[in-house]
């Protein structure tokens, strides 16, 4: 079993905090006002509730990258999961299906 460093963690879901609320506040200002079945959704990730989280989330990972060791396995880490991310949402948006 692999195990990295706390710091290394949080810099690995940081991208989920930061896509999420980019990605709900984009849908927020963009939307049509309809009966739309993912409305919960939008107003957790695009709501100024879940942006306050990314805050204090941003706020925490830098807190321990300044007094880390392990700074290049964190940046690693962030954009390891920012690509993993980006394709997650790409993968949606082009509506592609599990391979069979």
């Amino acid at each position: 079993m692999l195990f990295s460093p706390v710091e290394t963690s949080l810099a690995a879901v940081l991208p989920c905090f930061r896509i999420y609320n980019e990605v709900g506040d984009y849908i927020v200002k963009n939307q049509v006002k309809d009966i739309n079945p993912y409305q919960s959704w939008i107003d957790k990730y695009g709501g100024d509730e879940f942006k306050e989280s990314v805050i204090k989330a941003i706020a925490i990972c830098d807190e321990f990258a300044e007094k880390s060791f392990f700074k290049e396995e964190m940046t690693d880490a962030f954009l390891y999961s920012s690509r993993m991310e980006w394709m997650f949402w790409d993968s949606a948006y082009r509506m592609e299906t599990w391979p069979v």
